[in-house]
């Protein structure tokens, strides 16, 4: 039975272990040191604007992502959610598990006062574009630029 919920604090080995097989290039983003790993952990179980989701079926991680809630002095003051990470076993894609992920993530983002939800994606194919518009979310409404640092 699917079940979309954040993840505890005692699935952060079954988490990483789902990042390694389906989300990390290991050779162009390795895992921290566990001290970070651990340290990054608390700080996202501990606060009240940042969340790693996921979809489970049997216990298994099927589906995940993280989101942050931000703060915002426009709209009200109302804050904006940024979704991240958004990752599906590879085994089990185009059976509902992505989808379910997303719509919790929103779900989640609505429930803290958010006005907007916003993710990107570095896949830019068909397939990827119809599952966001089936999701609810509008590609044209902005363009995003990144910027990134060697470390």
């Amino acid at each position: 039975m699917m079940e979309a919920r954040e993840i505890k604090e005692s699935e952060l080995d079954q988490l990483l272990e789902f990042y390694l097989l389906h989300l990390f290039d290991v050779k162009d983003d390795p895992l921290a040191d566990q001290k970070v790993v651990n340290r990054i952990w608390n700080t996202i179980q501990t606060s009240e604007n940042f969340a790693a989701l996921g979809v489970f079926d049997k216990n298994i991680l099927m589906a995940s992502c993280s989101i942050t809630i931000v703060p915002n002095l426009t709209r009200g003051c109302r804050p904006y959610a940024l979704i991240e990470n958004i990752a599906t076993h590879r085994q089990y894609r185009r059976q509902g598990y992505g989808m379910a992920n997303l719509l919790y993530a929103t779900d989640y983002a609505k429930e803290r006062g958010c006005y907007k939800a916003m993710f990107m994606t570095g896949h830019l194919n068909k397939k990827v574009e119809k599952f966001c518009k089936a999701s609810g979310f509008n590609s044209g409404e902005k363009k995003a630029y990144i910027k990134r640092w060697e470390y």
